[in-house]
Formats: C-alpha cells, structure tokens, sequence
C-alpha cells in the first residue's frame, strides 16, 4: 500500500481491534499498542520470505487481520474459531506458535540459523503452504491489503525478526537467547515492545538524533569499512576499539538501555516512538539493511485507543470473556439453580490471607501474575512476604526452596501450564531436597478459551512421578480451605495443589470444620453396601460424578462416589475396599490421562490382585482446542452426558462378566 494510506488502515485496524474483542473478550491491550508497529514491519518486510516471530500472540492480533482472518475474529477463541496466540496450522504467516512468554528470541534464533545453514530458505517451513486470500470487510484500507504469494523454495534471503514485549524480557530464556544470538553474530532483528515507560519522556531530540544516524545507510557502511580497513593499518585494532567506545558513550547518554544491548553484541536502535508512524516506517526501512544482531527499542502504549483512563493500566490488558451458563457442567447442585459463587482463586486468596496474619513465616511467590493469582491485596498488606520474580518460574521455585531451607513457609501461586517451565526445579531443587515447599496450581484442568497452551492439563501425572511430592485437588470451597491448612501444617516435603479456572460455590461453615485434612486420605460421598460402579473422582470432577450417581440411581444403577482429594498419596485402604464391593470402577479427572488418577487407581488393583472391569475417563491423548469450558469437557467425555453413557455402558459390561470379569482399561 502507499505509505500515505498506512495512517488510515491504522486507525481501522485499532477500531476494529476494540469493537470484535470488546464483544467476545480476550486480550487486547498489547495489541493495540503494536498496531502502527506491525503495518510498519508488513510494509517493509514481505513474511512469505521473512519470518516473524510473535512472543506469547497477545501482541499478533493486526498480524492476524493483515493475513487474511479478520472474518474469524467473530469466532475468537471458540471451539472451532480462531486461535487466542499464534498457531502454525492456522496460517501460513505464524511461524512459530506460543502462549507462553519469552520464547521469541529463541524461536527466531534457531528460524536464522536454519536459514544460514541451508543457505536459504528452510525447505520444512513454509514453502508448500499457499495462503488463502484476504477475507473482505467494509473498510476500505483493509480490503486493500493483500498478501504476497507462497515462497518460492530456496530463496537465497530471508529476514528473521522477534517481537518481544518490556514484560516478557524478564524471562531468563530471552536473555540467554541474546547471549547466543550476539556470540554468534546472526543476521537477526530484534524489536522490543516497551510499553512500560512514558514515550514522551523518553523519546527526546537527542535519542532521536542519535537513533536517526546509527541506522543511517551512510553511518553503517562507515562501520563496516572502518571494520574492514582496521586489519590492514597499524593501530587499527585500538582506532577501532576507540570509535566503539565513542559510538557506545553516545548512546548511552541518549539512552541508558544501549550499554546492555551493546554489551551482548547487538546494535541497539532506539528508542522510538511506536505510534509515530512516519518515524516508524523510516527507522524499520533503515534497520531492514543492517547485518549482525540489531535491537530495535519502540515505545508504546499499552491498550492505545481505549482512552487516558484505561491506557497503560492493568485494565488494558484484556477484556473479560462471558461468564458460564448457569448450567455449568461442574455445578455441584440442581441443573439452573441459581447459587451465590466465588472464583477459586479469590478463595485462596482468603485462605492466605488467613494464614500470614496467623504465621509471619508464611511467605507467597507468584510470576507475573499477582493480580490474576489473588495475591495483589496480600502484597498491599504484606510487601516485604509477597514478591514477584517476574517471567521466570524457575527462578519462583528455586528461590522458595532456598526459603523453605532458610525456615521460611513459602506458596508459591503459578498457573499449572506455567509451572511446567520450572519441572526441573520442582524435582532437583525441591523434591530431592525434600522441601516444603508449597505449590499453589490455578488453572488445574481444561481453561476454555484460552486453549492449548494454557490447559492445566498435565500436573495430576507430573507431580504424581516425583518422589516425595503429595498433590490434592479440592472439590469446594471449604475442602480448598482445608487443603491450605493441610499444606501449611506439612513439613516432610513438599505439596502441592490444583485448583480450576473459575467459581465455585460460595460455602459457610463453623470453626470446627476448618481443619487440616490427613495426609492422603479420601472420602466416600455416597455409600451402597453392594453397588453396581464405584467412581473415584478428584477435584472439578467430583461435582459431575455425585450429579451422574444421582441420575443414575433414578435407572437402576447404584454407584458409590468417592472423593479422592489426593492424587498422591492414594488412599489404598479406602479405594480397595470400596472397589472389592463393586462390579466396575470408574475414575474421573480432568487430567490428562496417561500417569494420572486412573492409572494410580490401576495400578492400586493390579498390586493387590483384585480384578475389576474398568474405565478411565480423562483428558485424551490430544491436545485440546480453544472453545468454550462446556465443549471442551463434551469432546474430552467429561461432560454430564458422556459420563451417564460411559456409566452405563461400563455398568452393563460387567453385568455381563457377573461382576468379575478381568480388569480392563479404556477411556
């Protein structure tokens, strides 16, 4: 497109950007601030040659619009819709997909060296994917976007470029990727996305000045003559040692983030204006002909367009999705019934807050994520036993088993899908040390519309295989409470606990029931003296199981329901002796299935000899789509429906055997 229209499809991407995420929810902050950064990067660079890579995706929406999937945006996050993050099987234009921070720089590193090592273009990538044309809409300017066609194979260029956002680089993985990328001296760009600091502050004469004359053609083929001449004259080493330290004090006085980037090998360019367009599309056009690893430092506003009162606010960053029907797969009472309801993660919140008034040595770690994780008003109350390591779990971790050593009672509060990032230090840190440190696992389970990369759908059978570890999941809000007494009272090692994405019914209790629960035990929730199935159920699951075991009873079909709390230690005693006085067991978790509850609950029954007819219901060996809660569990057989037939079938199978067939597995 001409440059003069590039203001206009920036306009009409932001205000399409506000109206499609405001009606479906999601985030949008960060990509409202990239806008006139992303048409910058797509006017200059052509990404069916050049690859881009998008930290995290929250960033990647005008990449999304410019690349054909504007109609999709109605179906943001759906089953079925498009994708929340960048996806490889979406486009051909999402090189690399992620949802969780900090991967970029590496990602794009290897991308580089994949280019310079086949000397051209990487053959598995992109080279037999044609893009599909560019989906109309009523403005003008983006309907006047079109995309460049499928590479050619063996295209002797290519750039490859990061997008990183200021929150993102405090990540460890991001700084080791720039140590190797600058060792190496790869032909690679770099853009930070700083929205953490005011432009108008920053971005003076003088920076700009000196931005304008390092990404100078004329100032960089000085450079590199001056490099090339200095072997052949006398002194040439200690002239340019010289005009390096004069180029680097310079940009140190006009901005104090060059010295570290220099100091890792990269030209740093910067900072600029990010919603400056003009200036944008004069300094990517300049940095699209330097060599060797470039940072380009672009300031910008988080949640631009949404008004002075929510830019660059935690408001910015995303817009709430719609809350569940009423008649939420997980509710423990009457299909409808209308209940008072509170966020799991507010009741944490509340069982922490009860915990550091009682014990000033009970301290909580999160990553980036204080506000999501509840811990925000703690952190008002107590700033000295509540900290933030930023992008980095390893780090939370590690850290919380040096405090546990140290006497110190430390939870440590991260997703289930982020904690993920930190394995080896929940295994060598932690467990081998036989710590206690507390893990605290939002997210547990399937998270809708956040989709794949943010399931927690794995820590059942992760923290299952480290020895040592004791792993819950409650089923309410009480129990939840009572499991945090239990971890906060456990000094034989470590524990954790999951605990899913949105609420559960709020409960009141007395003081006598607020007690900790002993470590491994189980509960039986319903009792017949000679059922038909016994279901083991843990967490999110046990709700379904009791409602299945009702409806069930109403056929003919008694099922005892047990509550199985821990996934570690199992309560053997409990489980066998309900499973010796039923036909068929049944597990349900909302859990990946290999390693999880229901090859324990197996594995407890082949150890003692006893032979049941089996199901295992779980998540499958898939990953699952963005959609919402309810599809998702419907296409896991994890929802009211599935279970009732899988019962059923399961109940006539070993009606058939006579109640002792042999064990059998499926799911």
């Amino acid at each position: 497109m001409p440059a003069e229209q590039l203001a206009g499809l920036a306009e009409e991407c932001r205000a399409f950007l506000i109206e499609s995420i405001g009606r479906t929810g999601g985030h949008l902050g960060a990509a409202l601030g990239v806008v006139e950064l992303t048409i910058a990067l797509f006017h200059h660079f052509n990404f069916s040659q050049d690859a881009i890579v998008w930290d995290v995706g929250h960033q990647a929406h005008t990449h999304k619009l410019l690349t054909g999937r504007a109609g999709r945006f109605p179906q943001y996050g759906q089953w079925g819709g498009l994708s929340k993050f960048l996806d490889r099987e979406e486009s051909p234009y999402d090189h690399i997909g992620a949802g969780h921070a900090s991967t970029s720089i590496s990602a794009a590193l290897g991308l580089a060296l994949a280019r310079d090592l086949t000397h051209g273009f990487p053959q598995n990538l992109n080279q037999h994917l044609t893009p599909s044309s560019p989906e109309s809409l009523t403005s003008a300017a983006l309907s006047a976007t079109a995309m460049p066609s499928a590479p050619a194979p063996n295209t002797p260029h290519r750039h490859v470029m990061a997008v990183i956002g200021d929150g993102a680089m405090t990540g460890g993985l991001a700084y080791e990727a720039l140590n190797m990328a600058g060792h190496l001296d790869l032909n690679l760009l770099v853009v930070l996305n700083d929205n953490g600091m005011s432009i108008d502050q920053n971005v003076g004469a003088i920076s700009r000045t000196v931005s304008r004359i390092t990404s100078s053609d004329s100032y960089n083929a000085l450079r590199r003559e001056v490099k090339r001449v200095s072997g052949r004259v006398p002194f040439g080493r200690r002239i340019l040692q010289w005009l390096k330290l004069m180029e680097r004090s310079v940009k140190d006085y006009a901005s104090p983030q060059a010295a570290f980037f220099e100091s890792l090998g990269f030209n740093y360019i910067g900072p600029v204006n990010g919603h400056d367009l003009h200036e944008l599309l004069r300094v990517t056009g300049l940095v699209k002909q330097l060599r060797g690893p470039v940072l380009l430092h672009v300031l910008t506003v988080k949640g631009k367009g949404l008004g002075p009162q929510v830019e660059n606010s935690l408001a910015a960053h995303a817009v709430p999705e719609t809350a569940p029907p009423p008649d939420h797969p997980n509710h423990p009472g009457e299909p409808g019934v209308q209940v008072p309801m509170k966020s799991w993660t507010r009741v944490f919140s509340e069982g922490m807050a009860q915990l550091m008034a009682q014990d000033p040595t009970v301290v909580a770690l999160t990553a980036a994520m204080c506000s999501s994780t509840g811990l925000a008003p703690l952190r008002e109350r107590y700033p000295r036993r509540v900290m933030d390591v930023g992008i980095a779990e390893a780090n939370a971790y590690c850290s919380a088993a040096g405090m546990a050593a140290g006497g110190l009672k430390p939870f440590v509060a991260v997703y289930s899908t982020f904690t993920q990032r930190a394995f080896d230090q929940l295994i060598h840190d932690i467990a081998l040390q036989r710590l206690p440190v507390r893990v605290m696992m939002d997210r547990g389970g399937l998270v809708g519309g956040d989709g794949p990369t943010h399931h927690g759908a794995y820590d059942l059978s992760y923290i299952r295989l480290i020895p040592g570890f004791a792993h819950m999941a409650p089923k309410d809000e009480l129990e939840f409470r009572r499991m945090l007494l239990t971890a906060h009272g456990h000094q034989d090692g470590p524990m954790a606990i999951r605990y899913p994405r949105g609420e559960t019914p709020a409960m009141n209790w007395t003081p006598e029931e607020l007690t900790p629960i002993p470590l491994g035990e189980a509960e039986v929730l319903v009792n017949h003296p000679h059922p038909q199935l016994v279901l083991i159920a843990i967490g999110s699951m046990t709700a379904p199981a009791l409602r299945a075991a009702s409806l069930l009873r109403a056929e003919g079909i008694l099922c005892n329901v047990v509550n199985a709390r821990f996934v570690k230690p199992l309560d053997a005693d409990l489980i066998l002796a309900q499973a010796a006085r039923a036909q068929a067991v049944m597990t349900l978790e909302e859990n990946c299935a290999p390693g999880g509850l229901g090859e324990g609950v197996l594995a407890l029954l082949a150890e003692a000899g006893l032979q049941r007819p089996a199901r295992l219901l779980a998540i499958p060996d898939r990953f699952i789509p963005f959609g919402s809660h309810g599809s998702q569990l419907a296409a896991c057989g994890l929802d009211l429906p599935s279970i009732l037939q899988a019962a059923r079938e399961l109940a006539n199978n070993a009606q058939k055997q006579g109640g002792r067939g042999s064990q059998q597995a499926t799911g």
